[in-house]
């Protein structure tokens, strides 16, 4: 029984060795299932870091109010001008209405201030502002603020200086109503009104007040003269002192009135007229300037060549339009200024302006100028179209100015003619 027992005892301690040094083995499987955990914290961390850095990337993309470029549109119409002050800016507008073109559609567009009001037109990347007639008051600017909403949430503010948003025309023509005027004024001067519109006004309204009570009165004097015919048929005298009356009062109200009355009634049909034979005339002077070539101005002559080939300006009508106005093309949005003219000339580079082919062939910068300014000049004596031109011959004498000067600090010699 013993021995048994001590036999059993034997194989416990044999089943118990080999299966230690097993167990001891299979530990060491279990280590990389414990570390799992950790490599799957570790890459949990990349990936948020990696979106965290997608995301900042994002964030600091730039808004549409950022992006946006803002530039001068049509339509090309008298009396009508946008004139770049800061690029994406400021504007200087003349005229009663704008139109802006816009690289990024907008949603909506705003202006707080009263007598100005803007509206995006179809599209949403052509925006329109209209003034009231007294948006700015005469010979002075006004400053309004047009604020541009987008999709993204972004918004810009371009500041605009409005200028002649009440149009008026004065030309020599006209010159001859100037008495008329004068008139007007001393006579409501004479009665006591205010030598204003508004007062001339009020002045003539009294006068056309008394011109009708006058009128009431010759109707019942006229009444009263029948009857006395009627009642005096056989009494000469009644006629003639009827007649007499009747013809006094009427050469007393014409000879202290008539003329007055006579002007202010045909004043305003004179007016159209005149005004209308000053648009055809303008319009006429700009299709003859249109049918010349480039070559009659004396100063451009055979280089008008160079100015045809870069820019297809066959006659001076173009090429100062060119100057004046810049170059647009069209797009399905739009116009998109391709240029704008002498606005934007730098002295200081006049090769990485738009004038770059033409300086191509004539590389004396004071000579391509001077073929500008000579054809502006030539539109205004030769056509009378000095209204239309006179700022963009300013710009130009200006820079001229400016490369004399900068001949002079590099050479101590002042530049001469056009070189």
């Amino acid at each position: 029984m013993n021995r048994r027992l001590l036999a059993a005892l034997a194989v416990c301690l044999v089943l118990v060795s080999a299966v230690a040094p097993a167990t001891v083995a299979a530990a060491p499987s279990d280590g990389p299932t414990a570390l799992e955990p950790s490599y799957a914290v570790q890459q949990a961390n990349e990936t948020a870091t990696n979106d965290s850095a997608t995301n900042g990337t994002a964030s600091d993309a730039p808004s549409a109010a950022e992006q946006v470029r803002i530039n001068p549109a049509g339509p090309d119409v008298e009396y009508q001008s946008v004139e770049v002050k800061q690029a994406d800016a400021t504007f200087n507008t003349t005229g009663e209405f704008a139109f802006f073109s816009l690289t990024e559609p907008v949603d909506a567009v705003r202006i707080s201030q009263a007598k100005a009001d803007a509206q995006v037109l179809e599209g949403g990347q052509t925006v329109r502002v209209e003034y009231e007639p007294d948006a700015a008051p005469p010979d002075q600017t006004s400053l309004y603020t047009l604020e541009l909403f987008f999709a993204d949430g972004s918004s810009k503010e371009v500041e605009l200086y409005a200028s002649a948003t009440d149009q008026s025309v004065a030309a020599a023509s006209l010159e001859n109503w100037e008495p008329t005027i004068e008139t007007l004024k001393e006579k409501a001067d004479e009665n006591g009104y205010e030598q204003t519109p508004e007062g001339t006004e009020s002045y003539v309204t009294w006068v056309d007040d008394r011109a009708q009570l006058v009128d009431g009165f010759l109707t019942q004097l006229a009444a009263q003269a029948i009857s006395w015919v009627i009642i005096g048929v056989m009494n000469p005298l009644v006629v003639i002192i009827g007649i007499s009356l009747t013809a006094l009062a009427m050469w007393r109200r014409r000879s202290k009135h008539g003329d007055l009355v006579d002007a202010l009634s045909s004043m305003a049909g004179r007016y159209e007229q005149e005004l209308t034979k000053l648009r055809n005339n303008r319009e006429k002077a700009k299709r003859t300037a249109d049918d010349e070539d480039l070559s009659e101005v004396p100063a451009v002559g055979s280089c008008a060549d160079y100015w045809i080939d870069a820019y297809g300006t066959k006659s001076p009508a173009q090429l100062a339009d060119l100057a004046a106005g810049g170059e647009a093309r069209a797009t399905n949005d739009g116009l998109e200024m391709i240029h704008n003219g002498v606005d934007d000339l730098d002295t200081d580079d006049l090769h990485g302006t738009w004038l770059e082919p033409v300086l191509r062939h004539i590389p004396n910068e004071r000579r391509a100028l001077n073929h500008l300014l000579a054809t502006v000049k030539y539109m205004e004596s030769e056509h009378s179209l000095g209204s239309k031109y006179r700022a963009t011959r300013n710009d130009l004498e200006r820079m001229l100015d400016d490369l004399e000067r900068q001949q002079t600090q590099l050479t101590g010699t002042p530049a001469t003619g056009d070189d």
